[in-house]
């Protein structure tokens, strides 16, 4: 069995040195780093996990805890988080789904328990509330992606500023009669923010007719249509909703984008697909993932280092597709 001893022969390194290239630490040369990675690559070397984990009190494991998202979306995040993770040595263990404060803190003291370096919050519908109510003295940090939460670092998709965007997107084609679908929590407070933003811009009034908060997009766009105020476009979160609505538009013999246009603040390969593939912002989640690992190695390491220098906000950028038309 191949042991850090035949590892160090082979990198012409010492004992330390290949630890502290195992333990992430980042007090070593790149051009050393390399020697070492390829001789545990050539080796196959698998150092003992406990071991690692009880000398260097750093597990290379990440908590992720999520919520509000898809399958789809939850899939494709997934898969972006495992690979950036595995080529740093570190593995992930899942908490999927959030009911309440309860269930929050159940999940993240269950993480906790594994050892885990650091937790991730990833996702949308968390409450503030559950976060004002959580005792984390026993728990290792917590980063967020894309959830503005006070005292949590992370990195944020700039939504209040993409709906304004997209407003004026829309307001260029033509359309003045906007409705948006809003979700709980920040997320759906900041694209409020945006969309009034836009329209005191055009000196156009706010009216609260054309708002419609719900867990359920069909339900609220039923909630709209049933209001009977004219609307010639929808602003909608992403693509899976986006869905949504030109579904329960069709069931109401609207049809997009020839009597109603779609726009998505966060689109992807979904609204790609999709047939009329759907206008919208197509969100940076690479470099998102980047940044935001940059700040679980700092919180993990300690130190300050990287933390000061790291993108905390990001903008999308347009896509233009078929859902959307012009009303000139």
């Amino acid at each position: 069995m191949t042991t850090i001893i035949d590892v160090c022969k082979l990198a012409n390194v010492s004992k330390a040195t290949v630890s502290r290239v195992l333990s992430g630490n980042r007090k070593v040369k790149e051009d050393t780093r390399d020697v070492v990675m390829r001789a545990v690559e050539q080796l196959n070397y698998r150092p003992n996990q406990l071991a690692q984990t009880l000398a260097t009190k750093v597990s290379n494991t990440v908590g992720v805890v999520t919520n509000g998202l898809t399958d789809s979306q939850l899939g494709q995040m997934l898969r972006q988080l495992d690979a950036v993770l595995w080529g740093q040595g570190r593995s992930f263990i899942l908490a999927n789904g959030v009911e309440g404060s309860t269930s929050l803190a159940d999940k993240l003291a269950f993480l906790a328990s594994r050892h885990c370096d650091a937790i991730l919050l990833l996702g949308k519908n968390y409450d503030q509330r559950w976060f004002d109510e959580l005792d984390a003295g026993n728990l290792p940090p917590l980063l967020t992606m894309n959830l503005a939460l006070e005292d949590v670092d992370g990195v944020q998709f700039d939504q209040a500023l993409t709906a304004e965007l997209a407003c004026n997107y829309l307001y260029s084609h033509g359309h003045s009669q906007i409705a948006v679908l809003l979700e709980s929590g920040s997320g759906g407070e900041h694209v409020l923010q945006g969309y009034r933003r836009a329209l005191e811009n055009r000196s156009l009034p706010f009216n609260k007719q054309l708002v419609a908060q719900h867990t359920d997009s069909t339900t609220a766009l039923s909630m709209l249509i049933n209001r009977y105020i004219p609307f010639t476009a929808v602003l909608v979160p992403d693509d899976h909703q986006a869905i949504e609505v030109i579904r329960t538009l069709a069931q109401y013999n609207i049809q997009v984008p020839q009597e109603v246009s779609v726009i998505s603040l966060m689109t992807g390969i979904e609204g790609e697909r999709y047939t009329p593939a759907i206008t919208g912002f197509e969100v940076p989640e690479e470099k998102m993932l980047q940044s935001l690992l940059r700040l679980l190695d700092d919180a993990i390491k300690g130190g300050g280092q990287g933390g000061s220098d790291v993108t905390r906000e990001f903008m999308g950028r347009l896509v233009i597709r078929q859902s959307v038309r012009s009303m000139e």
